[in-house]
Order: structure tokens, then sequence, then C-alpha cells
């Protein structure tokens, strides 16, 4: 039962080498397939740093400006595109018309390196580039650590054992 078959390699006088080299083959095309899925799902984000603000520039040409929407979120901008694709398609056999709607959605999020509030940001859509200028003036240094306090005396201590 176990002895024939594709995945004992030795048995089908394949070499190990040949078995290997074939499973790499696979796993490269499964690769390179989510590569190209994820570059269209996705979209190019650069990123600029002043000592006044902070710019995100996000490649949306194929997106209207009322199509994106930004939201502040865990010290960070969350960047969404959404909207809707109608493919229209005549039959040339009968000669009725096809309309098959779609939407097509992507998001990018952008984590910054201070705190900031809602009022240091501004975005502007140009030629299919959005650019979101966060003001730093307001900002500190993110600090993800919680400081802890040391009480004096361990008798006064909030928590009991």
């Amino acid at each position: 039962m176990f002895g024939r078959g594709p995945l004992n390699p030795f048995t089908n006088n394949r070499s190990m080498d040949d078995w290997l080299k074939s499973f790499e083959q696979f796993v490269n095309k499964g690769l390179t397939q989510f590569e190209r899925y994820a570059d269209q799902i996705s979209f190019d984000v650069d990123t600029e740093e002043t000592d006044q603000d902070y710019k995100v520039y996000a490649n949306l040409k194929a997106y209207n400006p009322e199509d994106i929407q930004i939201e502040v979120l865990n010290q960070g901008l969350q960047i969404k595109a959404q909207r809707e694709e109608i493919r229209s398609m005549k039959n040339k056999r009968t000669g009725h018309f096809q309309e098959r709607k779609s939407m097509k959605r992507t998001e990018r999020f952008v984590q910054l390196p201070f705190m900031f509030r809602n009022e240091d940001i501004k975005a502007q859509y140009n030629n299919g580039i959005l650019m979101i200028s966060v003001n730093k003036g307001n900002g500190e240094p993110a600090n993800p650590t919680v400081p802890i306090e040391v009480a004096n005396d361990t008798n006064d201590s909030e928590f009991e054992e």
C-alpha cells in the first residue's frame, strides 16, 4: 500500500534530487502566482519624513477620490479604496448584452512613528496619487512600553495577595 506511489520518490526510479527539484518548482510556481495576485489587490505606498510632517504617498490611479477613505487606527493610517466595476459583453451568437457587476476593494495600513490627532492630517488627491500629510508638531515619539510605577512601601500596594 505505501510501497509505491507518487509521494515515495525512491519507488518510481526517481532520485531524491529530482523529487526535490519538482517540489521546489511546484512551490515557486505557487509563490509567483500569489505575488501576482497580491500586486493586483494592493497598491504602492511611499513615505517621506521631514522636520514638520510625515508624508504618505499612495498610488491609487484605478480609483476616484470619492472611492477612497482614510481612517486613523492604532497610531497609523488605514487607507481603503473601493469601487464598483461594471462589465458589459455582447453575445455574438444571440446578440444579447450581459452585464456583470463586481466590487474592487483594496487597503493598506501605514504605521506612523509618533502620536497624532485627526486634526493633524491633511489629504490631497492629484492625478491618481493620494498624498497624506501628518503634522508632527503635536506628536510625541512612540513609546510601546508601559511605565511601571514603583511603590515606596510594600504594604501600601493596591494589589493584595
